[in-house]
């Protein structure tokens, strides 16, 4: 397989800005090599959590600049586990699983880490909660995400106004400014800012997703009920 061919088999047809030009790029690297090994994607998503779960360790300790590198080699796996699929063509039931819980379990260990950060190097019970109320919005927010992509009332592109790049459609969305605030700000000493701007943005999206199902749910009562109204017109 040429890089042209890896390329083309491995694009997605949306994907965040950073992620399209920076992460993605590196994973492609990293997939040009394992495409000719025995690894397999589930291996690849298992290391990638791996990954994360030592990257909340290292920011359990106050290491922030070794925790930040492992979360960004952790999320050039989670992008290279679907590369590595497409390019084997290897998927299956159990491989899209621990994806998606890979991804959830890896926002769970860099919270708990910085949590126990709070906790332990600082002894600060206040920022200690807020770690972790952060982590619940976030929690909150992906699970409306996923709830609308599992009724099919939210489409899995989310295309931003149309923007393209590479024939890629650009996505928006909370996970890049999530996981690029962690390996940016916390090496900088930022975590509380960090923090705070992850509980602003989740709570946002959490009244953007809110407002939306209520809206869709509303659309579907009303076009349920003109269609009764019709039906009980044909009966009579």
């Amino acid at each position: 397989m040429t890089w042209r061919e890896l390329r083309n088999v491995c694009r997605r047809r949306s994907d965040y800005l950073i992620t399209l030009f920076l992460t993605n790029e590196l994973s492609l690297i990293l997939t040009w090599f394992l495409v000719r090994t025995r690894v397999t994607p589930n291996q690849v998503t298992i290391t990638s959590i791996l990954c994360a779960f030592l990257c909340g360790v290292a920011y359990g300790m106050g290491y922030f600049v070794i925790g930040s590198a492992l979360l960004f080699l952790s999320h050039v796996l989670d992008c290279t586990d679907g590369n590595l699929a497409r390019a084997k063509r290897l998927f299956s039931p159990l491989g899209k699983w621990l994806d998606a819980v890979g991804d959830r379990l890896g926002e769970t260990f860099v919270f708990l880490g910085a949590a126990l950060y709070f906790l332990q190097g600082e002894g600060s019970l206040a920022w200690t909660c807020a770690t972790l109320f952060s982590a619940l919005l976030l929690a909150l927010y992906y699970y409306l995400v996923d709830m609308g992509l599992a009724l099919g009332i939210s489409s899995p592109t989310q295309a931003l106004g149309g923007l393209e790049a590479r024939g890629v459609h650009i996505k928006w969305g909370i996970m890049e400014p999530v996981i690029y605030g962690f390996v940016i700000l916390t090496p900088l000493g930022w975590i509380k800012i960090q923090i705070l701007l992850v509980a602003a943005m989740a709570a946002g999206g959490i009244l953007y997703q809110g407002v939306r199902r209520i809206r869709q749910l509303r659309g579907v009562c009303k076009v349920s009920g003109e269609e009764t109204g019709q039906e009980q017109e044909l009966e009579s």
